[in-house]
This record gives structure tokens, C-alpha cells and sequence, in this order.
């Protein structure tokens, strides 16, 4: 039997389908209730004029009718487009585990001896370090941030410092890491086909970064965002006139229900827009990325030293 937390990705999610649907926390519904509630007072209003003032135009919409725009929104709209960059994103988080995972292994087990065994233990330690502050590096820069609390204990005051001040600090790093590897290979601790590998890796690790930082700097397009608003809006304002003349006050329920799953939706899709920010519903765990890039680099660099 699978172990269930192999089966179930998001540790904040309930594995219950009662206590998953009502989970407050991490939910959309806090953010769009006001507005939902705001909203709702709309049909009240329509209702009530209809009711007690003169009879509104009644639109003839078929409840199959307007079921059938919703679900169109679910399936068109913005929630596609966030669930993309999101999951582009953790790819390329995932890239970056897998590149720095290379380079530590490569430069680990596939280096000479330097002159003395001092020197190449220091070679080494140093390039693993640089490769686990390259992670935690692009991190910081993504959401805005200079908290390399997690890398007191590889950097000293005047590294962390340097890094700190850097006009680009993933680049900084990787400066570092290409200095090393260009050291090493000056130093003939490693060949020129190792030397190729290490620079492929690194690379890559900049290539992610780039992509990370396209997604982070380019914002859906705002015309996107008017035009699905703009629909949902109107939808929305038309609704109470199609169901009044059957339904009277249930106007108000049916029109919550309807409702709350478009702005929902609407809601959904700005929360993944950027998939870094904190402040965002189910932003990327990048500190547990990092601290996992860290313990698996520091282990390999433990075992090599056995």
C-alpha cells in the first residue's frame, strides 16, 4: 500500500471531501465575500421593485441557458491562464533543485586532488555553498526580499553582506559559482569535459531564473482581465430579470449561488498570476524548495568527505 502522503501533494489540504469543502483557510471565499454580499443586494433590489413598485422586463432564460454560460467561464476564462504560469513556475523550481543538485555532484565526485587535500576540501565546500545560496538567492529576488536568515550558517557576515548589496543577487551568485569552476579548471582539478558539464548546469540555473522572472514581470494582459470582468458583470446585473417572474425571493439565493463561483473564479485567477508572491493564495512553497536544495547539498558534501 502507497504511503497516503506520497498520494496527497498539498499537505494544507484536507484529505476529507466534508472538511475540505468547508475549509476557510486558504479558500478564496474571505477575499470576494464582501463584494459577493455587496453584490447580492443587487437582486434584492430588483426583486423588491418588481414585487412592490411595477412589474420589471422579465427576460425569458432558461435555467439550462445560464448554467451553460457558467460553466462556458469556467472553462475559458482566467483560471486557465493563472493555473499555467503556476504550474510553469513550480517546473521551473523544480529545474532549479535538479540543476543544483548536478553541480554538486559533479563537482564532488568528479574532481582530481588538488595540490593538497586542504585546498580541495575548501574548493568544494565552497562551491556547494554558492550552489545552495544560488536558490535561496533567486527566491529573495522574486518576492522582493534580502532574509537570508537560513544561510547564517554557510555565509560569513561579509559574503552575506556582498550578496545582500548586489545590483542582481542571483547573478552575484552565479558569478561565484562560474569563478569556482573557472579556478577549478585552471587548477586541473577538474578536465575540460567537467568543466563543459558544470557550465551546462550553471547555465541552466540562469536560464531559470530568467523564466521565473518573465513570468514575474510580465502580468496578464489587462485587456484579458476587462473583457472576462466586463462579461461576468453583465451576466450578472441581467440575471434577476430571467428569474424573477418564477421565482420571487428565491431570486436572492439562486443569484448568491450563481455568483459565487464567478467571482470565485475571478478571484482564482489573480491569486496564480504570480505564483511567487506570499500575499497570494497557494504561492509556491519556495523556503521549503530552498531548505530541501540546502539538506540534500550539505548531505552529499558530508558523504563525500566519509
Amino acid at each position: 500500500m502507497k504511503d497516503s502522503t506520497y498520494l496527497h501533494s498539498n499537505k494544507d489540504e484536507s484529505l476529507g471531501f466534508l472538511r475540505g469543502a468547508l475549509m476557510w483557510r486558504g479558500s478564496v471565499t474571505p477575499r470576494i465575500l464582501p463584494s459577493l454580499l455587496l453584490i447580492t443586494c443587487y437582486p434584492l433590489l430588483i426583486v423588491a421593485l418588481d414585487q412592490y413598485w411595477r412589474p420589471l422586463p422579465h427576460l425569458a432564460v432558461t435555467p439550462f441557458e445560464y448554467t451553460g454560460v457558467v460553466l462556458g467561464l469556467v472553462l475559458v476564462f482566467r483560471t486557465n491562464a493563472g493555473h499555467e504560469r503556476w504550474w510553469e513556475a513550480r517546473k521551473l523550481w523544480g529545474g532549479i533543485v535538479n540543476q543544483s543538485r548536478n553541480i554538486v555532484i559533479a563537482a564532488l565526485n568528479y574532481s582530481e586532488a588538488l595540490d593538497s587535500s586542504t585546498q580541495a576540501n575548501v574548493w568544494r565546500k565552497e562551491i556547494v555553498k554558492w550552489t545552495v545560496a544560488f536558490s535561496f538567492a533567486t527566491k529573495e529576488s522574486l518576492r522582493n526580499g534580502k532574509n537570508f536568515d537560513n544561510l547564517t550558517d554557510l555565509l560569513n557576515e561579509q559574503e552575506l553582506e556582498s550578496l545582500k548589496s548586489a545590483t542582481h543577487m542571483p547573478l552575484f551568485v552565479a558569478g561565484k559559482i562560474a569563478a569556482l569552476i573557472q579556478q577549478a579548471r585552471l587548477s586541473q582539478q577538474i578536465d575540460g569535459f567537467i568543466f563543459s558539464e558544470l557550465e551546462g548546469q550553471l547555465i541552466l540555473l540562469i536560464d531559470h531564473l530568467g523564466a521565473c522572472e518573465r513570468i514575474l514581470k510580465t502580468p496578464m494582459p489587462l485587456v484579458y482581465a476587462i473583457k472576462a470582468r466586463r462579461f461576468i458583470l453583465i451576466f450578472l446585473l441581467l440575471l434577476p430579470f430571467s428569474l424573477i417572474e418564477n421565482l420571487g425571493f428565491s431570486v436572492i439565493f439562486i443569484y448568491f449561488l450563481v455568483a459565487y463561483p464567478l467571482l470565485s473564479l475571478d478571484r482564482i485567477g489573480i491569486e496564480l498570476q504570480n505564483p511567487f508572491a506570499t500575499q497570494n493564495l497557494s504561492h509556491l512553497p519556495l523556503h521549503t524548495i530552498c531548505d530541501t536544495i540546502k539538506l540534500q547539498c550539505l548531505a552529499l558534501l558530508k558523504q563525500s568527505q566519509c
